[in-house]
């Protein structure tokens, strides 16, 4: 089957209406005006930063992410993937194809191009991709910055497009304390209580401007 066959068969035939984006979206979009693509980060990173800042990113997720691997990957979701700072990485990793998705396109621009590599945009916190058509799902610090009924439905569409034994790779700001209307500080407990019934393991931490920061996996049950 040809790749733009396959692809075709991924993507969803109905995309939700279009609407005025929410205040969320609105936000995230003054933002990645604004920063471009330090947006993505905590914004205490400078510009300069942002290379330094995504290299050490990839060295403390990257062996966490190849040793969840079973090796029958091949195709995964980078999920509020940006400018696709790890959506390259990510095909190359499970030697396949990588589908970034992110609902500001501005962003999803800045991203690097390549024959492995599809972006998309979503919108209400839809994916854009069929069911049970994702081997496993990337998640780095993004739900945080997603709240109430969205968070919900965001949830929903991950356990929607993963398919049985699929593997979810989750990066999250679990700090102290509840943070910001715009950013919130969850629990490793609320992760895994939010994405059950993916029994997600805490497998590591690391720090990021003196915040705490989760790295979580699991496999949906076959």
């Amino acid at each position: 089957m040809s790749y733009v066959r396959r692809l075709r068969q991924l993507v969803s035939a109905v995309l939700p209406r279009a609407e005025r984006p929410p205040a969320l979206i609105q936000q995230w979009e003054d933002r990645a005006r604004r920063f471009g693509v330090r947006a993505v980060l905590n914004i205490g990173h400078s510009d300069e930063e942002v290379a330094r800042v995504t290299e050490f990113q990839r060295r403390e997720l990257y062996p966490w992410f190849r040793a969840a691997l079973r090796g029958d990957e091949r195709v995964i979701l980078d999920f509020g993937c940006g400018p696709g700072r790890f959506t390259l990485d990510l095909a190359d990793m499970i030697r396949g194809r990588a589908i970034g998705v992110d609902p500001i396109r501005s962003l999803l621009d800045l991203a690097p191009r390549h024959r492995d590599v599809d972006y998309l945009v979503m919108s209400e916190g839809r994916i854009p991709i069929a069911g049970a058509s994702i081997d496993a799902v990337w998640i780095c610090l993004v739900l945080g910055g997603i709240h109430g009924q969205m968070l919900e439905a965001t949830v929903g569409e991950i356990h929607r497009v993963l398919r049985p034994g699929g593997l979810v790779f989750l990066v999250e700001n679990t700090n102290d304390g509840r943070g910001n209307a715009f950013w919130a500080f969850r629990t490793v407990a609320e992760y895994q209580r939010l994405l059950r019934p993916i029994a997600l393991a805490h497998v590591h931490d690391y720090t990021d401007l003196g915040e705490r920061i989760a790295v979580m996996t699991g496999r949906r049950s076959p």
